[in-house]
């Protein structure tokens, strides 16, 4: 199916869609619900006994650990067969360590099956012993750094980042774009002068639903599609919304623009838990996502909730009961 012929029936589901109670808490027995195992491309794990997180000093309802088995209670009746976990910005001394920890999680958790850590790529070539260090472990399949800018640097973009994100061509790992609100200009710069490493862009690329002012987000989302290497996490978008009173259809303009853009064979599904934690529950978001895309085949649904992920990041392609 077309995009635009995606487009344009989902929107006929829409008074129907929102009529099934599908912004209930549970799972609802509909069809836009994957009944297959899926692939959430954006899990943090964390044990603040264990690593300092500094940037969960002042959330009370995040500043505790956040386990596998917490991630069981949380999915409720969600079907999740494989999980890529993120960096979870843990203090930079401790970064290896949060790799090896979840390393030794996976032992007792088989779903975890990537892992995107994180290092200092604003190093330059610096970074390459680390990053080659890196891929003597399997389940690393790419970095994530969030990135400053400079006013005084072509388009905002310090140039040794460049220079590290390139060294990952090298390693044969990906890089997952975590960016603030108003970054992406600067992230298109970044994938232009690296053509051959596979950028996945997190949240969307992070644009104000809450109020919902959609531009210049909409146009900057179609550039930075325009580059093949490039794809995108539909993620993060109910966080992005009002915590308190968001619906599916808040949601819906940003995620179908995500689809008409980067089509399903560039997007992969990801919760952002725990951080979703603020916005909404587990399964009201996996319904959310569903509803969005209702209007797609079979096998965009399994792209868009396991195929692209599988691809992009390397995984294990048998689905996972």
């Amino acid at each position: 199916m077309k995009r635009r012929t995606f487009l344009k029936r989902a929107g006929g589901f829409t008074a129907a869609c929102m009529g099934a109670g599908l912004v209930n808490e549970g799972v609802a027995a509909d069809d836009t619900v994957p009944s297959f195992p899926i692939v959430d491309t954006h899990v943090h794990f964390w044990d603040t006994a264990r690593l300092r997180y500094p940037w969960l000093e002042n959330s009370a309802l995040l500043n505790r650990p956040y386990l596998p088995q917490k991630y069981d209670e949380a999915v409720g009746p969600v079907k999740v067969g494989k999980i890529v976990f993120v960096e979870a910005a843990c203090a930079d001394d401790q970064t290896q360590a949060e790799v090896d920890w979840v390393t030794a999680l996976a032992k007792d958790e088989p779903r975890i099956q990537g892992i995107v850590a994180n290092v200092p790529l604003e190093q330059g070539e610096a970074v390459m012993p680390r990053l080659e260090a890196l891929t003597a472990n399997p389940l690393v399949k790419g970095i994530r750094r969030f990135f400053s800018t400079q006013a005084q640097a072509p388009h905002g973009l310090l140039p040794a980042l460049t220079k590290g994100v390139q060294c990952l061509e090298r390693v044969g790992l990906h890089f997952d774009l975590g960016l603030q609100r108003g970054q992406i200009p600067v992230a298109t710069e970044l994938v232009r002068q690296c053509p051959n490493v596979r950028f996945m862009l997190n949240h969307i690329g992070v644009p104000d639903i809450k109020n919902n002012k959609l531009d210049p987000w909409r146009q900057e989302i179609r550039a930075l599609a325009e580059f093949p290497n490039v794809f995108c996490k539909m993620s993060g978008a109910a966080t992005l919304a009002n915590h308190e009173s968001w619906t599916p259809k808040d949601l819906k303009p940003a995620l179908e623009h995500v689809i008409d853009c980067f089509g399903f064979e560039r997007t992969a599904f990801g919760s952002d838990w725990p951080v979703m934690l603020s916005a909404t529950t587990y399964p009201r978001w996996v319904v959310a996502a569903a509803w969005a895309v209702r209007g797609c085949s079979e096998a965009e649904k399994r792209l868009l909730f396991h195929d692209t992920a599988v691809a992009f990041y390397g995984l294990p392609s048998v689905f996972n009961d």
